[in-house]
């Protein structure tokens, strides 16, 4: 018998892919495996082209029973060598929250975002400093 996805988690993604879809440049790959680690690998691209500059983003239902994020974030993420995150969807209101898995940092490194489990609102303006702080990053690695 094939496992169905929950209701919420399978509105949750497709509410993710809809506020992603609002920047242009962003090019939304969905992994195609049994079980990815990410559901979303996305792209900041240039002129709809795929330049490699990504960012993972893992979906959830924020009526999901979302106590220890931190400690299931690590234990999971740890090895991550790009930025994530985490966004949730509220399905009573559609309201989309963020927390970073793995935070760009001013001196190219990533970090854990160790606040508890705070969240921030996920909107036009926190989706463009999502991907501004991404070019960012991606603009401090040197290339060996």
């Amino acid at each position: 018998m094939e496992n169905k996805k929950d209701f919420n988690k399978w509105r949750a993604e497709k509410l993710g892919y809809v506020y992603f879809s609002r920047l242009a440049d962003l090019i939304i790959n969905e992994p195609n495996f049994k079980e990815p680690l990410f559901d979303y690998l996305i792209d900041i691209g240039e002129n709809h082209k795929q330049t490699g500059r990504l960012f993972g983003v893992e979906v959830k239902s924020y009526n999901e029973d979302n106590g220890n994020l931190n400690g299931l974030l690590r234990s999971e993420y740890e090895n991550i060598a790009f930025p994530a995150l985490l966004v949730m969807f509220d399905n009573a209101n559609d309201h989309g929250y963020y927390k970073w898995i793995k935070k760009p940092v001013g001196d190219g490194q990533l970090a854990f975002d160790t606040a508890k489990n705070d969240v921030e609102k996920l909107d036009d303006k926190s989706l463009n400093n999502i991907v501004t702080e991404v070019k960012d990053w991606y603009s401090r690695q040197h290339v060996a």
